[in-house]
């Protein structure tokens, strides 16, 4: 059995993330730990479906050991279920065969914000000064290309590997068709020493009928903006110099490598008025990316808005480092007309603070973030009501912790409003089609 139906014996939240929950999960031997995200949230005494390391999921995601935030993970969470425990679903979920060629879907982190990672570090007793790179941040949707040792390649969006038949804006056949590029790629990593290397380019897919709003959106064609590069797959470092990544992945008319934007800057989270400082400085970048995108101007001669830009962690002065580290303190700032979250500034110490339920609702349902949710599942269609509902409510939950903390809320307290503001916008966006 690759997939099988198994009992929750222990629930808890993860001591290193807030948007992690610790699992374990038992058939008939011994518990299997599970780490998974906020998508779905299981009690204990909770059947679920299980797919153990080692199998491969139909759309071709190989599950395999992981570790997430220091702790390690041997299978993953696919639903609730009404099969008895024990029951084999291999059928329901898992290839038979398993294909030594097989990939497994490698994710791009969730982004935190600045207060986010200052509360981690706090939590973590690791409050240091950190130097950040800067690169601008483009509206598009997250993509990235796998090239395994064998040459093979699989591209994949933010949440999935993708096939003919469940492909992303196209970017699956965007990728079968520049075959000759990727082969180049491998031949790259394999002339600096990545023979046994997976390599997972990571970057934003944009342009022509990718969002509407921004500069980049505005271009002739579309493309695929290179920010990072992982080396490996357990164990993976994060390679995010530009000069390195031109090396591997050399510009043509596709396929380009953002640059770094303007000055490193350090930020010291053993201080709050220093890191204020700080702030300070990348709200202003921000604002003027927002006002004109600058990398998109030089590079296609187009003007206008920009969404903001991302923090990029240098650690010993090392521009390669581990994906842990990586995620652990890489953050986000975004300008007011992207924000999800309506806060004050892009780059904040401390979330907002609101002192109702109404408050905490009107703070995280936000229109860019219905909009955002809405654009993830596909269409304004009313019989798609209760997957709109569930992708929204998941993203608040797991984006809203430090807000919930500080107005001294829980989740389940807030969750009805935020459902039925949610629904409202929903029905009336359907209405006008």
């Amino acid at each position: 059995m690759t997939a099988v139906a198994m009992k929750c014996i222990k629930a808890e939240k993860h001591p290193n993330a807030d948007a992690l929950r610790v699992y374990e999960f038992v058939n008939d031997g011994e518990p299997v730990q599970i780490i998974a995200n906020l998508e779905h949230v299981y009690e204990v005494d909770d059947v679920v479906a299980i797919a153990l390391t080692g199998s491969v999921l139909l759309d071709g995601t190989k599950i395999r050991p992981t570790k997430l935030r220091e702790l390690p993970s041997y299978g993953m969470a696919l639903g609730k279920t009404e099969a008895a425990v024990g029951t084999d679903l291999t059928d329901q979920f898992c290839q038979k065969e398993l294909s030594s060629a097989g990939a497994y879907h490698i994710p791009w982190p969730d982004i935190e914000s600045l207060y986010n990672i200052r509360r981690y570090l706090k939590q973590q007793n690791m409050e240091r000064i950190i130097t950040y790179k800067k690169k601008v941040k483009l509206d598009g949707t997250n993509a990235g290309v796998q090239i395994k040792p064998d040459g093979s390649v699989f591209a994949q969006s933010r949440s999935r590997l993708l096939t003919e038949n469940h492909d992303n804006m196209n970017f699956g056949q965007w990728v079968k068709a520049r075959a000759s590029y990727w082969a180049a790629v491998r031949l790259n990593a394999d002339v600096l020493g990545l023979q046994d290397k997976t390599i997972t380019v990571f970057g934003e897919y944009c342009g022509q009928g990718i969002q509407k709003r921004t500069a980049v959106s505005q271009i002739d064609r579309r493309i695929l903006a290179v920010f990072a590069i992982q080396i490996g797959e357990l164990d993976a470092e994060f390679e995010c110099n530009p000069d390195v990544l031109q090396q591997l992945c050399p510009e043509n008319e596709d396929v380009f490598v953002l640059p770094w934007l303007g000055d490193p800057i350090d930020l010291d989270y053993t201080s709050a008025e220093k890191l204020e400082v700080g702030a300070e400085i990348i709200n202003k970048v921000v604002e003027a990316v927002e006002l004109t995108d600058p990398w998109v101007k030089a590079k296609f001669g187009v003007e206008g808005l920009g969404e903001g830009v991302v923090l990029y962690p240098i650690i010993d002065g090392k521009e390669r480092i581990s994906r842990v580290t990586y995620t652990d303190l890489v953050f986000k700032a975004k300008g007011e007309k992207h924000q999800v979250v309506k806060a004050k500034k892009p780059a904040q110490i401390n979330p907002e603070f609101v002192a109702t339920i109404n408050g905490f609702v009107d703070l995280m349902v936000t229109e860019n973030r219905l909009e955002q949710i809405a654009g993830k599942v596909g269409e304004f269609n009313m019989k798609k009501t209760g997957e709109f509902l569930k992708e929204f409510n998941i993203d608040v939950q797991k984006e809203s912790v430090a807000e919930l903390e500080a107005a001294g809320l829980e989740w389940k307290q807030v969750a009805k409003e935020v459902g039925t503001r949610a629904r409202k916008w929903w029905t009336a966006k359907c209405k006008e089609l």
